[in-house]
């Protein structure tokens, strides 16, 4: 996703250390999503640097299995994207990204290799996150349209990080988990941004939501 041509809310969870190699959770799809245009998408991903791999969905004929609207696995970063499986609304998916002892990417999905990347990452310069994102097809020049593209509650939770020595770490850093608003420093119409929940953050899992009220 690019900040300057996106119209979009997110909730991004973030180590913040250019040292640590990964991320993985576990993540319990919305129970349902309203997306009222034919490019309005969400997508829960886990990340580090420029590579960008998880889970989406469109109102889009390419996620749909008879007519039925799916999520659809993708991985960006090398190329052209690629992508998995579909699942249903409401089904648990673990995604996981780090760096291998070559320095090169691996995505994984439910614990199995989805994406091997071929370059070797020599710097880190966006350090290793989980992000949830809504983009709405409205246009992203003021004056910005109401937000519509909403979903029911989405968990992430066994949430960990990738150190610098290798090790895989309970993410429980609530003040790492932040919201924000594409374009940047423009006001939106009706205010709306994500629900979220850190209750439970001492047990690495967070809960974010969309919602009219």
């Amino acid at each position: 996703m690019a900040f300057n041509n996106e119209y979009a809310k997110l909730v991004r969870i973030k180590t913040d250390n250019l040292s640590d190699r990964g991320f993985k959770t576990k993540i319990k799809l919305p129970s349902s999503a309203t997306l009222p245009r034919k490019w309005d998408y969400i997508n829960f991903y886990v990340g580090i640097n420029g590579y960008e791999c998880g889970i989406s969905t469109a109102n889009r004929d390419e996620f749909k299995v008879n007519g039925v609207r799916k999520w659809r696995i993708f991985a960006n970063g090398e190329g052209t994207p690629h992508y998995g499986n579909k699942y249903n609304d409401g089904d648990i998916v673990t995604l996981s990204i780090e760096l291998n002892a070559q320095n090169k990417v691996v995505y994984k999905v439910n614990d199995v290799v989805m994406r091997a990347f071929n370059d070797k990452v020599t710097e880190v310069v966006n350090s290793a996150r989980l992000v949830f994102a809504s983009n709405q097809d409205t246009g992203y020049k003021p004056p910005l349209q109401p937000w519509t593209v909403l979903h029911d509650q989405v968990r992430a939770f066994e949430m960990k990080y990738k150190n610098s020595s290798n090790n895989w770490v309970a993410f429980t850093m609530g003040n790492k988990v932040m919201t924000e608003e594409w374009p940047l420093n423009i006001a939106t119409p009706d205010g709306k941004k994500y629900i979220v929940d850190k209750t439970w953050i001492g047990n690495a899992e967070v809960y974010g939501a969309l919602k009219n009220f």
